[in-house]
C-alpha cells in the first residue's frame, strides 16, 4: 500500500538567518571604525584610504563630532607626516611624490592644512557629520610607479572657551593606485640621401621622439620590420630594405641616450631597455628617445636600385 503522506517542502531558512546574523552585527562594525568618544570622535578616518590617481576628485571622507555639556564645541586638525615634513606619497622603490592636504568640515570651502600647524577652528556638532581630506598632486612631479602610500596622524583639539579642553589622535594611510599608460610622440620618418654617402662607411640615420607616460620607470622597445629579416654580412640577422630590385640589410636600433648617433644599447632586433626621463606627464616638450638605423656599406655599395623602403613598428612597453 501507498502512502499520502508527504514531507513538506523545505523553506529557506538557513538564508533567512544568514542575512538576520549577518545585520546584526553591523552596529559593531560601525562603533570599530570611531576613534576617540561620544564627546570628541572620528569616525571611518583610522585605517588605509584608496585614491585614484586618474580620478577628478582625490578625498578621504569621514565624520567628526566635537561636543561638551550638551553643546557643541570649536575643534581645530593638525595632519602629521610619518616621514619627512612635509605631505608626501612613497612608492615601493623609495621614490617620493609631494602632495597637498586640504581640509573642509560640513561642506565648507577647503582650506590648505601645513604640516604640523593646528587649522583655524571650526564648529564643532552634537552629531557625526561629514568632513574631507582633498589630495592635490603636484603636477610637476613625474608618476615613476603604479602605486604610493604615505602614513599620517591627525590630531583633533576641542577648545572650550577658546582654550584648549581635549584632544584625540587618528593615524591613517592614503594609498594611491595609478593605472599604468604609455604613449609614443613626435615619431617620423627617417630620410636618407646620398649626400651622406661615403665610400666605405656605414650610412647610419635617425630619428628622435618621446616616450611619455604615468605609472612606470622604466620601458622595454621592440623594433619590429614588416618587410621582414635577412641575412647580413657574416650571417647577423638584419631587417631588410626593399626594392624594385632586391633587398638591402640593415639594422635598426634605439638607444635613451641623446648624445649617441649609434644604438649601443640594442641589437638589429630585439627587445631594448630605456629609462623614463622626468617629464611632466602629457607634455613631451623634449624629446627622451632615439631610433637608429645603420645600412653597412658592403650593403648599400652593391645596391643596384635608387630607392629602398621599410616601415619600422616601436612597440613600448612599460616596467
Amino acid at each position: 500500500m501507498k502512502s499520502n503522506n508527504k514531507l513538506p517542502p523545505l523553506k529557506p531558512l538557513s538564508l533567512a538567518t544568514f542575512i538576520a546574523g549577518f545585520t546584526m552585527v553591523q552596529p559593531n562594525l560601525s562603533l570599530a571604525a570611531c576613534t576617540g568618544d561620544v564627546y570628541l570622535r572620528t569616525c571611518d578616518l583610522q585605517g588605509s584610504h584608496t585614491i585614484n590617481y586618474e580620478a577628478y576628485k582625490k578625498e578621504v571622507d569621514f565624520t567628526l563630532r566635537s561636543n561638551r555639556n550638551g553643546h557643541a564645541q570649536p575643534f581645530a586638525i593638525k595632519v602629521t607626516p610619518e616621514t619627512g615634513r612635509k605631505f608626501q606619497l612613497f612608492s615601493d622603490s623609495g621614490d617620493s611624490l609631494d602632495i597637498s592636504l586640504s581640509f573642509s568640515s560640513r561642506n565648507s570651502a577647503s582650506t590648505p592644512l601645513r604640516p604640523e600647524i593646528f587649522s583655524n577652528q571650526y564648529p564643532g556638532s552634537l552629531n557625526d557629520l561629514n568632513n574631507f581630506l582633498s589630495i592635490k598632486i603636484n603636477p610637476t612631479n613625474a608618476i615613476t610607479s603604479n602605486y604610493y602610500y604615505g602614513h599620517f596622524q591627525m590630531e583633533v583639539m576641542q577648545y572650550l572657551d577658546s582654550l584648549p579642553a581635549d584632544s584625540q589622535i587618528v593615524n591613517f594611510d592614503i594609498e594611491m593606485e595609478v593605472e599604468p599608460s604609455i604613449s609614443i610622440r613626435n615619431l617620423g620618418n627617417i630620410y636618407i640621401t646620398d649626400a651622406s654617402f661615403s665610400s666605405g662607411q656605414d650610412i647610419t640615420g635617425h630619428e628622435d621622439f618621446c616616450i611619455d607616460g604615468v605609472g612606470f620607470s622604466n620601458y622595454l622597445v621592440n623594433l619590429t620590420s614588416r618587410n621582414g629579416i635577412t641575412s647580413g654580412a657574416r650571417g647577423a640577422k638584419m631587417f631588410q630594405l626593399n626594392g624594385a630590385m632586391e633587398s638591402l640589410p640593415y639594422a635598426a636600433s634605439f638607444t635613451d641616450d641623446m648624445s649617441q648617433t649609434r644604438g649601443a644599447r640594442t641589437q638589429s632586433i630585439g627587445q631594448a631597455r630605456g629609462t623614463l626621463s622626468r617629464i611632466a606627464p602629457g607634455r613631451c616638450l623634449t624629446d627622451n628617445a632615439r631610433l637608429i638605423v645603420t645600412i653597412p656599406a658592403g650593403s648599400w655599395e652593391q645596391a643596384r636600385g635608387s630607392y629602398y623602403s621599410d616601415v619600422i613598428t616601436v612597440t613600448v612597453t612599460s616596467q
